[in-house]
């Protein structure tokens, strides 16, 4: 029940202020997430490390499975297409929404299993990137680039940790709550 999607408000009645918050933190972390992954990035040998992995696993646990995943397939993509690697886009699309899923699914609203579910996601952006580089240009390529994937997630998981007690109270959940 603490999280974004079960808000409670006996006065103004819980589906209204219920869809009209669920709506209004999934575009914020939709916005969060582009801008974590466009601006908030360093240089590296083989593309980028950004802030967008953290926010996504942040967004996972806070948010509720759907919006969530809603929120890191779309930012994710829309990031990539902004910052020049629309190729990138659709499998971008598909492995962060997929990422956001097992976050959310593997915490199951339990804090105690936050850090696990984002080291699982991590396991899984690194792996869809592996594929999508793979099918995109080759294995060679694909086994250059792994090193910094794990980095980066690495780096989110982190980040997530640090925003998923923030970002719960912020928004008026418990820290670590999803369903």
């Amino acid at each position: 029940m603490g999280h974004i999607a079960s808000v409670r408000c006996p006065e103004k009645g819980d589906v209204g202020v219920s869809r009209t918050k669920t709506l209004t933190s999934t575009a914020l972390f939709t916005a969060l997430i582009t801008v974590g992954t466009l601006y908030l990035k360093v240089p590296g040998p083989t593309g980028y490390y950004h802030l967008g992995d953290g926010l996504i696993y942040t967004a996972a646990l806070v948010l509720g499975l759907w919006p969530a995943a809603f929120a890191a397939a779309v930012g994710s993509a829309l990031a990539d297409v902004l910052g020049g690697f629309a190729g990138f886009a659709v499998w971008t699309f598909l492995i962060k929404g997929l990422t956001s899923i097992v976050v959310t699914s593997v915490a199951k609203g339990k804090p105690s299993r936050n850090l696990m579910a984002m080291v699982l996601g991590a396991i899984v952006t690194v792996a869809g990137y592996a594929i999508a580089t793979t099918v995109m240009f080759d294995a060679q390529a694909a086994m250059a680039e792994t090193l910094g994937n794990f980095a980066q997630t690495g780096a989110g998981v982190i980040v997530g940790l640090a925003l998923v007690p923030i970002s719960g109270k912020a928004l008026g959940g418990r820290q670590g709550q999803s369903q």
